[in-house]
Order: structure tokens, then sequence, then C-alpha cells
């Protein structure tokens, strides 16, 4: 009985219960939570899938909250608040599909202040000495740089949710590398936090993975990506032993995605908010579809292959905090390959880089 009232399995059931009745129900709601199926960034062909796994997410994570104990609990209070905040503004362009995302980056930053403010966490070192001095001697600009990198990875997150599976499936594996670390360093509490997350994202995931059910829609990836980016922030801030750089190792693969795709859109002259179809998951998924995988029923079985294949990049990161000494300098390293694996995988399939490896110098 015990084991079914831990907050982990709690978490799962709820969530996975209040997903399959979103299901279930679609038919009297699908007009207003179904999916679109226009757009640069789609991959399906069903306008009536839900995409308010959010409220899926909220429910079991609220389960899990409510039969927690201290001192996780508190951890669980705060960093569901701030991400409750994110959900809202995405749940509202789930359902309107008219909230700008300049709006929604507003919404991501103000959970960001609400973590920091609500649980007293911020990023107070880079192990960068100059930078280091200034956030002692100016807390305003710790809590400025933790607001950014909360509504940044959130932002990373939805971003990568394109396939099925691979947005909950990669911040499984990012928050089972972050629990990882944090039994290395002894924080049993935020062990059992990143615990929680991983049941309540694993309920949903059954609905979304393989079949695409439902899905997290941007609600659901900025509860998700604030969640992840608390955990990162809070890591280095209650371990001194963990060097903060360990939290870019674990974020390795969603801050790459995100530094790329700004990169490229501003050098074609775009907007880093518009959408297009050269992130790393279109790409593999274009590459699928190439090798021989035609028609409809192949091109649905190559949506969560793509998603599966792209875990490779966070159990990549998963791997180097299983294997590395918690410092600044293996940290580094790490980051630095994981890096380097992304960009090679990119530039093995982006269009035009075959012709380039083949053209003389």
């Amino acid at each position: 009985m015990a084991g079914i009232q831990h907050p982990a399995a709690v978490g799962f059931f709820v969530s996975l219960i209040v997903a399959a009745a979103l299901v279930a129900t679609k038919r009297w709601h699908a007009a207003r939570t179904g999916d679109s199926g226009a757009g640069p960034h789609k991959f399906h062909d069903s306008p009536t899938t839900p995409r308010v796994g959010g409220l899926a997410l909220l429910s079991g994570y609220g389960a899990a909250v409510a039969v927690s104990a201290s001192p996780a609990r508190e951890l669980l209070l705060a960093a569901g608040a701030a991400a409750a905040v994110g959900l809202l503004g995405g749940l509202a362009e789930d359902l309107t599909k008219r909230v700008h995302k300049t709006v929604r980056f507003v919404g991501t930053s103000l959970a960001g202040l609400a973590f920091c403010l609500l649980s007293g966490h911020a990023i107070t070192r880079v192990e960068i000495p100059a930078v280091d001095d200034a956030l002692r001697a100016a807390p305003a600009i710790a809590i400025a740089l933790a607001v950014l990198a909360v509504a940044g990875t959130a932002h990373a997150i939805n971003m990568i949710d394109g396939f099925h599976g691979l947005a909950p499936g990669t911040a499984v594996i990012l928050l089972a590398a972050f629990r990882l670390v944090s039994l290395r360093a002894g924080d049993e509490s935020l062990a059992m936090f990143c615990l929680a997350v991983i049941g309540v994202a694993c309920g949903f995931a059954a609905l979304n993975f393989p079949l695409g059910a439902l899905f997290l829609g941007d609600g659901g990836a900025y509860f998700l990506g604030v969640l992840v980016a608390v955990v990162a922030v809070m890591v280095p801030a209650r371990n001194p032993g963990v060097s903060p750089w360990v939290s870019l190792v674990v974020l390795a693969y969603p801050l790459t995605e995100a530094a790329v795709s700004v990169i490229r859109k501003l050098r074609a002259g775009g907007s880093p908010f518009d959408p297009d179809r050269r992130h790393l998951h279109m790409l593999v998924y274009e590459r699928l579809t190439r090798k021989g995988l035609g028609g409809r029923r192949a091109a649905r079985l190559a949506n969560p292959a793509t998603g599966a294949l792209l875990w490779s990049n966070p159990l990549l990161s998963l791997g180097a905090v299983a294997l590395m000494p918690l410092e600044r300098s293996y940290a580094i390293a790490a980051l630095a390959l994981l890096v380097c694996f992304y960009l090679a995988c990119y530039r093995r399939l982006a269009p035009g880089s075959a012709e380039a490896r083949r053209r003389p110098c």
C-alpha cells in the first residue's frame, strides 16, 4: 500500500487516467482542443487529436503533491506553482491559437520569477570568478539569470515537441539524469522531486507514445519545461559540490537545438520565433520517410520512430553524468562532445550537406 501512495506512482496513475479521459471524450471538445495539421512544424493528419495534455500533467502533479511529505513537498509546491504559470500561457494558445509567442515567453519568464521568489533559489554561481562576484554582489542579477534560464529551457522543450514521445521522453530522461546527480550529491529531497515528476510525465506519455492519441500542446510542453529548468537551477544551488556546468551537460540537447534554431533563422533574415522544417527531429523524420517508408501508414510509423531515435541525445547526457566527476573541467569537456555530436548529426542530415561534402575545396 505504501508503494501505491508514493508520489511518483500516484502522479503516474492520475496523469494516465486524466489523459485517457481526455482522449475518450474528445468528440465533445475536439472543436476547441483539437490540434491543427497546418503549419511547417506539423507532421500528423488528425486535427481531432487533443493538444491539452498539460491538463493531465497538472492533475497528476497535483495528486503527487497531495501525497508527498516534507521537505520534497515544499520543492514540489514551489516548482508546481511556477510551472502552472507557464502552463496557463501555453494552454491559452492551445485553446485559442491566438496567443503571440512573445506573450508566451513573458509567461514562462514570470514562471521563472515565481519559482525564484517562492523557493529562494537563483543562479548564484557559474564558476567564472568575475561573473560569480557580480552574482553575489547583485542578487537581482542572479534572479534575472535564473528567470532567463527557466524561460529559455521551457521554450527549448516546446521546440522539440514535434513527434510522438520526443518531448515527454526527453524530459523523463533529463529528469532521470538530474535524479542521478542528486543522489550522487546526497540530495534525497531533490531526487524524490525528480522521481515524482518522472511518474507524472510517464502517465501522459503512455497516451502520447507511440500512437499519439494525446499531444502535450504548448501548455504541457511549458509545464514540463519549467519543471526541468527549475531542477537544473536547484541542483548546483543546493549542492556546492556539483558544478553548474553539469546542468548544461544534462540540458545539452534541447539547448543546442534551440541555439542552432535561433542562429539559423537569424542568418536567414527571419525571426527566431518563426517555425520552419529544419530542426534535427524534422530532418530525421524526412530521412526515414525517404528511406523506403512511403505511404500514410509507414509515415505514421516514422513519427514515433523519430521520437525514439532522438532520445539518443539526452541518453548521452545521462551517460555522461553517470560516469564523470561532477566538476567543471569534466562537465565542460562532456558538454563540448555532446554539442559536437549534435552538430555532426545535423550536418549529416541538413539539406545540401551531402553536396557540400562532395564539392572540391
